[in-house]
């Protein structure tokens, strides 16, 4: 499960939601491994006990050294992959089935990366060359790409005229090299552009990588160098080269490159003075330059004279397989077995840690073992593979048993499955999706499950499921959220996600199996049961029921449209997977399959220009918005809300 730059975006609501809900004892009480349940659902004719110390074992395994965090396309993962195919053959499935995809996995830097920076007197003209790591390196979002320009220093590299603040105001930018610190002008009382002053506050969309990179890119630079580190961090020494580690999958569609402060005070301090004339700018430190915008608000921009940078920036991206698993139980009713009910979770998780870990960089390089997330679903899932396979016989529509790779990216298997779907899976057919993911770190007997609404009738299912277990069961109506059946609401399937919860470990290392409550994590494994074998069976399918007003997706600062970004897509602009109902992209006549090209004059070349052209777009003002359907260019108006 995830939070992302856009992981983040896409589960803060459900996380918000989940920890007002689940809130930790100051003690937990001491967790039973040896609990069992017996289980046994109206119409099936065996009983199954689940048993803690099973669900304990898988997860524990799941979350071991071996797997070494089961990172997406990696050893570690066709490890647990290898287990979960083991343990279904041990329960009698003959046939696992594999369904590969591929997606960008790791990015590195190439052979070929260099800067140079040349000096033009009148009469002469001198080139130095720099080390990477030492003096400069790539960021990891960087597109590839080389060329040369002369130098422009454009201060925070902002551009935001109607907030009163523009760093290329004046400045020529078209086929130069940009120059700019990272992070935003700050005040000493924490006023920022736009009037924020909370010293403590997040910084907003100005500091955003893609934000640079985009609006240097549209100025028409060939290149923006980037001077220090992180808003409130001092810079580097050194450039380190595991800061290429993480990130990177999907580029900002620009060549972007981190200098060492140290090469950047030389190009402003001496090469900033033209042969035979006085120095352009009084303050003409680093140090001064960013003291003084920051106390001003104000832009302090100037072209270098005599001085051209040349770059190449070398930047492999590099394709990764990964495998959907399935098992499937044929119905056994002449009519119903044609429709299918699907019972999934995902088995990935973040490796050692990449850009999605939360983990204090100390911990950075340590195995992210994610036993709630989701070794705890994959576990509760095989169990209930077991349970299914031995009331086989009674089963009147079919059942995909699914286990889904690469949700921590992006849910990409999950999207690739329920797009390229196998001749006997129609999408049409299917009348349900369960989905199991954070399922083992229950609190109070508390579970979430997500979608209650989107199928007719899951509230009573869910309460006459539990009659016997006492959970206490939290809905939302919403079937949306960072994982998996996302892929399947969206596509106009009724679903139900079960979820216990984020917590403080969640996406680090800390996340082991020795906290998983096993014992709550079985009554949560019997009520999935129930309620499968009750939509299995019943007569007739849930219908499909879409939901208005649902909590929608947003940019930076609540704007948001509504959108289901396609994440496995990495071409130029943002396709969408479909759109929320009665969101202002529904009522734009936005559909699945379009690609976003630009919103309100802003390009949109990736998922993150997206975000950040929401972030600068105002609430409750119809807006321009281009979008390429079919191939064919097109514009809609949109009105964008507030959260």
């Amino acid at each position: 499960m995830k939070p992302t730059s856009l992981k983040f975006l896409r589960h803060a609501i459900l996380s918000t939601l989940a920890l007002s809900v689940f809130c930790a004892a100051a003690e937990s009480p001491p967790i039973d491994r040896d609990f069992t349940l017996d289980v046994q659902p109206s119409g099936l004719p065996e009983k199954f006990t689940f048993k803690a110390r099973n669900l304990f074992n898988h997860a524990d395994y799941l979350a071991s050294d071996e797997c070494n965090g089961r990172l997406a396309g990696s050893e570690g993962e066709a490890k647990a992959r290898e287990y979960i195919v083991k343990r279904l053959h041990a329960i009698g499935y003959e046939n696992v089935r594999h369904f590969m995809f591929t997606f960008t996995g790791d990015v590195k830097m190439g052979p070929n990366n260099s800067l140079t920076a040349t000096t033009l007197g009148k009469n002469e003209s001198s080139a130095t060359k720099y080390e990477l790591i030492d003096d400069f390196k790539p960021m990891p979002i960087s597109a590839p790409g080389e060329g040369a320009g002369d130098l422009v220093f454009v201060g925070f590299g902002i551009s935001a005229p109607e907030k009163g603040y523009d760093d290329y105001a004046g400045i020529e930018a078209k086929d130069k090299v940009v120059l700019a610190f990272r992070g935003e002008p700050e005040k000493a009382d924490g006023t920022r552009i736009g009037g924020a002053n909370d010293p403590h506050a997040a910084a907003n969309v100005y500091s955003d990588l893609f934000y640079k990179a985009g609006v240097a890119r549209d100025h028409g630079a060939r290149a923006l160098l980037l001077i220090d580190g992180e808003r409130g961090k001092a810079p580097p020494k050194k450039i380190m080269p595991d800061m290429i580690r993480g990130g990177g999958r999907r580029h900002c569609g620009f060549p972007l490159i981190q200098v060492l402060p140290d090469v950047a005070e030389k190009w402003i301090d001496g090469a900033s003075i033209a042969p035979g004339e006085k120095k352009l700018v009084e303050s003409a430190t680093l140090a001064e330059l960013k003291k003084k915008i920051s106390a001003e608000l104000k832009p302090s921009s100037f072209a270098v004279p005599g001085l051209n940078i040349g770059f190449n920036v070398d930047i492999i991206r590099e394709k990764a397989t990964d495998y959907n698993l399935a098992v499937v139980l044929p119905g056994n009713d002449a009519v119903l077995k044609n429709e299918i009910v699907v019972i999934g979770a995902h088995y990935d998780h973040l490796g050692t840690g990449n850009e999605f870990s939360l983990a204090d960089k100390a911990d950075m390089g340590k195995i992210h073992r994610g036993a709630d997330d989701n070794a705890s679903g994959t576990s509760s899932v095989l169990e209930l593979a077991d349970a299914l396979y031995k009331n086989r016989a009674a089963l009147k529509r079919t059942v995909w048993i699914m286990f889904f790779g690469a949700e921590e990216m992006g849910t990409i298997g999950s999207n690739d499955f329920v797009k390229n779907p196998p001749e006997d899976f129609k999408v049409s057919n299917v009348a349900a999706m369960l989905n199991l993911d954070m399922v083992g770190r229950c609190r109070d007997n508390k579970v979430m499950v997500y979608g209650a609404s989107t199928g007719k009738g899951f509230d009573d299912v869910l309460k006459s499921s539990d009659k016997e277990l006492g959970l206490d069961i939290k809905t939302t109506a919403d079937g949306f959220g960072g994982s998996d059946q996302t892929a399947f609401v969206t596509a106009g399937i009724p679903v139900l996600f079960f979820f216990t919860g984020s917590h403080p470990d969640y996406h680090k290392p800390s996340d082991t199996a020795d906290k998983l409550d096993v014992a709550a994590q079985a009554k949560i494994t019997g009520l999935a049961f129930n309620v499968a074998a009750n939509l299995i069976n019943a007569p007739e399918r849930p219908k499909f029921v879409k939901i208005d007003a649902p909590r929608m997706s947003g940019g930076m600062n609540g704007i948001r449209l509504g959108t289901l970004p396609d994440y496995a897509y990495d071409g130029k602009g943002l396709r969408i997977n479909g759109v929320r109902d009665a969101s202002p992209a529904d009522k734009a006549g936005l559909k699945a399959g379009d690609i976003l090209i630009m919103l309100g004059g802003r390009k949109i070349e990736n998922i993150n220009d997206y975000m950040n052209a929401l972030a600068q777009a105002k609430p409750n003002v119809e807006t321009p918005l281009k979008i390429l359907r079919d191939g064919k260019e097109m514009e809609v108006k949109v009105v964008p809300e507030q959260k």
